[in-house]
């Protein structure tokens, strides 16, 4: 049944699909997150792009709180016309139907997929002195003294992403949430966390500065910015590949053929050598794909960390 709620919506060809299928009006574009953010940078970077390719272009409005449900509940409550995107992110459309017993929305009943646009590497990192040179050195150091943790809060995929590592190796260590990654990185700067998970356009300037050390990339391949540093697998803890990603989904009920259009559109403006250049910059890799691929995506991802939330007991606070 959740299946076919999402890959339903992939039957139209993208030949079919053609702007005048939207209403002569903006599509609005609701992020469940404060300005400023890599996923909030691209979505404006996207909403200019597209714009040529929709009938009276997009814009961004950020309705954060609450991890991402505030901005997730009023995206359900709009317009099912094809004039409604919200950005889906790892918090809200990975981590958050399990974490809150009542989000505000139903992931599965109140949206339907258009299209992924980016995703963000993330690194592990830990403080500079601590006595510890890879992954394996880490464990060992870990199952000897109860390590700390970092993350910009619960369900965050710098939270998530060392809730796996314990599930995976059955270590101990002390979650130490924080309003975002700044105030994060200032207490692993500064001695006071031993660990942190972070994407990595905010943390790759601390590694090249020596503030702190990066031990493992949390992806399946080397990161291209940090050649040096393995993966997880590679030393020798695999299922370790955590992506902060990001996309577009649309009410639910929506009609296939807007849908259709607005996959063309973002499509289209993730072809853009500009957008591909900036989202470079910021250290997202661009995406694309159908309503289908989408679906199948935020649907394994729904199931994977629902697992990890049951396992380790984890509740929103």
């Amino acid at each position: 049944m959740m299946k076919r709620a999402f890959l339903a919506l992939a039957l139209l060809l993208p030949g079919t699909a053609r702007a005048a299928d939207l209403p002569d009006r903006p599509v609005r574009i609701i992020v469940p997150f404060t300005p400023g953010g890599t996923s909030d940078i691209v979505a404006r970077l996207l909403a200019e792009a597209a714009g040529p390719h929709l009938p009276r272009g997009a814009v961004v409005e950020n309705r954060g709180g609450a991890g991402g449900n505030i901005g997730m509940a009023e995206a359900a409550r709009a317009a099912a016309d094809g004039t409604a995107l919200v950005q889906c992110a790892f918090g809200p459309c990975g981590a958050n139907p399990a974490l809150y017993a009542n989000p505000g929305y139903d992931l599965l009943r109140d949206f339907a997929p258009v299209i992924l646009t980016g995703a963000v590497r993330n690194v592990m990192t830990v403080r500079r002195d601590l006595p510890a040179q890879n992954v394996q050195e880490f464990l060992t150091l870990a199952r000897r003294d109860r390590l700390t943790f970092a993350s910009s809060g619960v369900g965050a995929s710098n939270h998530l992403g060392p809730e796996l590592l314990r599930s995976i190796t059955g270590i101990e260590m002390t979650h130490v949430p924080y309003r975002g990654s700044g105030p994060a990185i200032t207490d692993l700067v500064a001695g006071r966390v031993d660990v942190f998970f972070d994407n990595l356009p905010s943390i790759l300037p601390h590694i090249r500065g020596g503030t702190v050390r990066a031990l493992a990339a949390v992806s399946d391949a080397r990161i291209p910015e940090l050649p040096d540093v393995p993966t997880f697998a590679e030393q020798g803890v695999p299922g370790m590949a955590i992506d902060s990603w990001f996309g577009f989904m649309t009410p639910a009920r929506t009609p296939p053929a807007a849908i259709a259009a607005l996959n063309a559109a973002f499509g289209r403006a993730l072809q853009d050598p500009a957008v591909r250049a900036r989202m470079a910059e910021l250290g997202a890799a661009p995406l694309g794909g159908t309503p289908e691929q989408m679906g199948a995506h935020v649907q394994a991802e729904a199931a994977r960390w629902a697992e990890v939330v049951r396992k380790q007991g984890i509740r929103a606070e």
